[in-house]
């Protein structure tokens, strides 16, 4: 029985002291800090038409396909790639779209062709790493 309550009489104190540390650590003794300048938005892109931006991406895909560092199976998609993209393009060309829709088109293959440039870049400095996330078809 005392053993019960010797084990609640340490509890309590512990407890207790729990509860100062914590009350004085949050005493706001110092002020608040001061909220730093806010972040400029970035700048807007400066994008050329629907049809040229797309003929760029067209243009980025053909140059990421010759890189010598590729694998077969990655040429066959990129050729998958091309094929489709240059069909859904001349289709854009058949009917124009509206024109918010053309600067949507023009900023998202703006973005893509950026995206394929950067893989071409890394793709001649060598092979892709092969780990244990990367399974190679077969």
């Amino acid at each position: 029985m005392w053993d019960l309550l010797w084990r609640q009489a340490r509890i309590r104190i512990a407890l207790g002291a729990f509860l100062m540390a914590f009350v004085g650590a949050c005493g706001g003794s110092q002020p608040p800090v001061a909220p730093g300048p806010p972040i400029p938005a970035d700048p807007p892109v400066e994008l050329r038409s629907m049809i040229e931006e797309c003929d760029a991406l067209i243009v980025a895909l053909t140059t990421f396909k010759a890189c010598p560092n590729l694998d077969e199976p990655d040429r066959e998609d990129l050729d998958a790639w091309i094929e489709r993209a240059t069909k859904d393009f001349t289709a854009g060309r058949k009917t124009p779209p509206e024109a918010n829709a053309q600067s949507a088109i023009a900023l998202a293959c703006s973005r893509a062709s950026k995206s394929v440039t950067a893989a071409t870049a890394r793709c001649h400095n060598g092979r892709r790493p092969k780990d244990g996330w990367y399974e190679p078809r077969r």
